[in-house]
């Protein structure tokens, strides 16, 4: 895994409408990773087992790769704290509440992972600066895109902007 030299994570987050939204965006971006070889865990709040089979079930991929990211752990999983600090060179998706996703990412300080964090259009609206302000990159149904190709962060005006 090629990974940022220190020991810092790398931060992007996504933006969803609802679970099957959330879905549909991943996947493509899961495919690329497992290609490469790369590690994926999640770290949900609530499962996403039942939308993952039913979106699993309609896309074009083959057998092996829909069996891939079935095998990714979709189902509500609270670790603790002690259980997330164990997590190293992986991509995990944290879904949940703002709270939980916070939580989450200050037990992973320090350690290399990549992180994509999963925020529902209300809390990202309501958040939305602090949220950009703390990621490097947003996925999207395009891609994983850098933060100043999308929206500029005015600090001084406190606003937000789509380019």
């Amino acid at each position: 895994i090629v990974m940022v030299e220190n020991n810092e994570a790398q931060k992007y987050c996504g933006v969803y409408a609802n679970d099957m939204h959330l879905i549909v965006m991943l996947i493509p971006y899961i495919e690329k990773e497992l290609e490469k070889g790369n590690k994926i865990t999640t770290i949900l709040e609530d499962s996403l087992e039942k939308e993952v089979n039913f979106i699993v079930k309609k896309v074009n991929l083959g057998k092996s790769k829909k069996n891939k990211i079935k095998n990714i752990k979709w189902n509500k999983n609270l670790l603790s704290d002690e259980q997330i600090a164990e997590i190293r060179n992986k991509i995990i998706f944290v879904k949940g509440s703002n709270e939980f996703i916070n939580n989450v990412n200050n037990s992973l300080i320090g350690k290399k992972n990549k992180i994509i964090n999963c925020y529902d259009i209300e809390t990202f609206e309501e958040n939305s600066r602090e949220i950009l302000e703390e990621h490097s990159a947003i996925l999207n149904t395009s891609g994983v895109r850098r933060i100043p190709e999308i929206f500029q962060v005015h600090k001084r005006l406190n606003s937000i902007l789509t380019k």
